[in-house]
Parts: structure tokens; sequence; C-alpha cells
């Protein structure tokens, strides 16, 4: 298991940073990248990384939505995600993370199938634009939450979701490594489903903590993420687990991650 910490792209000169202060125990970084445009952004970056020795992993935009209902969007989506793996080609990632999408919540909720058949056709879809390409990461879909009120859901909440995406997407996994799974454990914290039946499925875990109100990636165990979900976590067996928290609670963080690594 790699340890890494996440950053936005354009946090990406002072996490680096902190991590050369921490080179003994960080070898991965994860680079929130939304747009095409974005990545030319990285590239200044790009001899740093590599004297650290980091491998990274992508995590795409929110707005991602696999299980848009109008079709021809939904195409569009697939892609939007194809064009950020060619333009992310020269970062040589080892992966790019996607969440699931929303979605208007009477909708998801009286018909969830047709939804999650949706995200599905959407995989299926991704792999047609992918074959042009001469390197294909692991691609993951993370677990999500979603709060009371509005109009509009995260999909992506619940266990049985990712089970129905992962068993109809079998064929997609015997040519590329995809849809994988990203656990994030502050968004379980909100969401409070078990997740470890998904272990076989597992290539990374975010460690995140938070408040338990909102999604707030407050530093790890000042929120409501405890030694055992952090364990359970970990028990996984994830290539990759990602320090997720605000830029200004990362150092903290680090070293409260890597002191809990040391007793287990």
């Amino acid at each position: 298991m790699i340890i890494g910490v996440a950053c936005l792209y354009y946090e990406i000169e002072k996490t680096l940073e902190i991590i050369d202060r921490n080179r003994d125990f960080i070898n991965h970084l994860e680079i929130g990248i939304d747009t095409v445009a974005q990545i030319d952004k990285i590239a200044p970056f790009i001899d740093k990384i590599e004297e650290l020795g980091l491998s990274i992993g992508v995590h795409l935009a929110m707005e991602i939505n696999t299980c848009e209902e109008i079709e021809c969007i939904r195409s569009s989506w697939a892609k939007f995600c194809s064009d950020m793996c060619r333009g992310v080609e020269f970062l040589k990632p080892e992966y790019l993370n996607l969440h699931m999408g929303y979605a208007m919540k009477n909708r998801f909720l009286k018909d969830k199938k047709r939804y999650l058949n949706n995200s599905v056709d959407f995989f299926f879809k991704l792999q047609e634009n992918l074959e042009q390409l001469s390197r294909v990461p692991v691609i993951t879909v993370e677990n999500s939450y979603s709060l009371k009120g509005g109009d509009l859901m995260n999909t992506g909440i619940s266990t049985g979701e990712f089970e129905y995406i992962f068993e109809n997407t079998r064929k997609i996994r015997e040519k590329f490594d995809m849809p994988y799974f990203c656990f994030d454990t502050g968004h379980c914290i909100l969401s409070e489903d078990d997740y470890s039946t998904l272990k076989e499925y597992t290539k990374v875990v975010h460690i995140s903590d938070c408040s338990g109100e909102v999604d707030d990636h407050v530093e790890i165990f000042s929120g409501r993420l405890t030694g055992e979900e952090l364990q359970a976590a970990i028990d996984m067996s994830p290539d990759y687990a990602v320090i997720e928290v605000k830029s200004e609670y990362l150092e903290n963080s680090i070293t409260r991650v890597k002191e809990f690594l040391k007793i287990i």
C-alpha cells in the first residue's frame, strides 16, 4: 500500500513543499483537475514530481454525471473523461477517479435501476473512447453522500449501487482496469453504509474526516473518524491510501496517519 496526499491543481506548489518535508512517508500525489485547460497548470511541476519519485492519481470533476438521463449528454461525459485521460498522459497517472453523479431525487428513488443502468452504459461508452489510447490508467468510482434538502441528490451512496455497477461491467474489466472502487472514509461517515463487501474492487482509499454535518475535510481524527474506521478502510487492501483534507490541515494529518500506522 502506497501512502499519498490529495490536492487541487492550484494547490500543487504548496503541497509539493509539504511532501518534500515528509518524503520518507508520502510517495503519491492525487491531483484534482476539472478541465483540460487546467492540465497545463501542472506541467511546470513535473521535474519536482519526478525528483520526489511520486506516482500520480487524478481526481476528475465533480460535475461528471455517469447516470445522466439524456443519452447524448452521457456520451459527451464519456468523451470528456477520455479527453482527460489523453490530456494527462504525460503525468503517467496510475488511476483516474470520479464520482457516480447525481439525479432528481424523486425520480432516482422511484426507479433507481434505470439510473444505475445509465451508469453502466456510461462505462461501456467510456471503454469505446479509451480504445484509441496507448495507455489506459485504472478508472475508479468513489462513494459519495447526499445531504437532506433540495431536488437533486448524489448517486453512489450505498453499497448496493456499486455492487450493481461492478456486476454489470465485468466484461469491461476483461480488457481494461475499470471500473474499480475508491472508498472515502469521510463520505462514509455521512452516508453510514458498510462498504467492506467491496474489498475485491477497492484500488484507492481516501483517508478523510468530517464533522458529521457536512463534508468539511477537517484534520484527521479531529472530526468523527475513528481509529477503528480507518483500520477497516486499510483492511480493504487498497493500492493507494490518500490523505484528503483541507490544505491547512495536511501536515498535521500526515503526522497523525503516520503515527496511527506505526501503532498497527
